[in-house]
């Protein structure tokens, strides 16, 4: 009987060459992961450059809201769509230019805000505040005396300052018509108030006074708590911080905890999450034309000091930490500013136009018929634009 004998050097070749292939085969694997993984990093950083700068060539009407309107409408972006009002009412069209629902009222001067899913409307130097809730729900509210500003809270609970005779007051009240809080201010002690506002939650007041103090004037911030942190303070004041060169017409909550103060050549920004405490200061070196914010970025319009620009404004946006995220030269005439899901939208009589985070123009246009009012939606994309003679829900396309 014949034995096969198998070689040693035999199995140790076979099992070298095995060996070499299997490692040549993952190389090759690795390699062409890499090449793969490149080619997916390309694809994806060129989709988000052209996201990033895409631009748009039109707008398309995608309904027509209303064929007759009146003079002086305003409008806002609103959960998933716009809010709309003038002197005689008020209306929420949803994302897709339906007209949820529709409330008339007589309100010369409407002072109109919202928080969450209430919206506060006021009779400017009158006496009556209105509260409406998602569903077009209306309450009244009657001040003890004449309105010069109103906040709204999420839930609903309304803060107003209110001109007396000889001093001002703050007032708080909840959702249920219940007054909560009143606090007494006089020009000699606290300063006149010249903007306020309402943490989402409603537990925290951010004032801004203009205090005068002999010849001199400084501008004041002061911070009220109507929570557990404010029930052993005076008057519910949780802190102050006084500011000697500047003036402070505009005051925002921005998210939870984060307060911006926007001064004529300033804007500070505010901790608020245990104690105030002032965070950041950004020097503004020229002249302010126009502040837009929102929870999450604000916008400084500011006159160009460039001599050899041919731009007459320097936009500035910022994130909320205070970061300087954007900064252009522009030369858009323009009359109101919005900050929507898009970017920096510039609204004026005949003409709009758009700037992204990237500084990047995504669209412009002149039209032949005067825009009253324009603002974002709820959706991506989609404006709600009023002209003289109607009202349309347009897409940029």
């Amino acid at each position: 009987m014949n034995h096969r004998i198998k070689s040693g050097f035999s199995l140790y070749t076979n099992s070298r060459e095995a060996m070499q292939n299997s490692i040549l085969k993952k190389q090759i694997r690795k390699k062409q992961r890499i090449i793969l993984g490149g080619i997916l990093c390309v694809v994806l950083f060129a989709v988000f450059l052209a996201y990033r700068y895409r631009t748009y060539h039109m707008l398309k009407t995608e309904r027509t809201v209303a064929e007759h309107v009146d003079s002086g409408t305003k409008s806002f972006a609103y959960k998933n769509g716009s809010i709309s009002y003038n002197e005689d009412g008020i209306s929420f069209i949803d994302g897709d230019g339906k007209v949820e629902w529709e409330k008339a009222y007589s309100i010369k001067n409407p002072i109109v805000t919202y928080c969450g899913d209430y919206i506060a409307a006021a009779y400017k130097n009158g006496n009556e505040i209105l509260l409406y809730d998602s569903t077009g729900k209306v309450k009244r509210f009657s001040a003890s005396y004449a309105v010069s500003d109103v906040e709204v809270a999420e839930q609903g609970v309304i803060a107003a300052v209110l001109q007396g005779d000889n001093e001002n007051y703050i007032e708080l009240y909840d959702a249920s018509q219940k007054k909560l809080v009143t606090i007494k201010t006089t020009i000699d002690e606290n300063g006149y108030p010249l903007d306020i506002d309402l943490s989402e939650d409603g537990t925290m007041l951010a004032v801004s006074y203009l205090v005068v103090d002999g010849l001199q004037t400084k501008n004041r911030v002061a911070f009220y708590d109507f929570g557990e942190k404010g029930q052993e303070k005076e008057d519910r004041l949780l802190a102050g911080f006084d500011f000697k060169d500047t003036v402070i017409p505009k005051i925002q909550f921005m998210g939870k905890n984060t307060v911006c103060a926007f001064g004529d050549n300033k804007t500070i920004i505010f901790n608020t999450k245990d104690t105030p405490s002032k965070q950041k200061e950004i020097k503004i070196n020229s002249r302010i034309k126009s502040i837009a914010a929102d929870d999450s970025h604000f916008a400084l319009i500011l006159e160009n000091k460039k001599k050899s620009s041919k731009e007459q404004y320097l936009v500035q946006a910022y994130n909320r930490s205070g970061r300087k995220v954007m900064e252009r030269e522009i030369k858009t005439e323009f009359s109101d500013v919005y900050l929507g899901p898009d970017g920096v939208l510039f609204v004026g009589n005949y003409h709009c136009s758009m700037i992204n985070y990237a500084g990047h123009e995504m669209y412009q246009q002149n039209f032949k018929k005067r825009i009253q009012a324009m603002a974002p939606t709820g959706k991506a994309e989609r404006y709600l634009i009023t002209f003289e003679d109607k009202t349309q829900l347009v897409r940029l396309r």
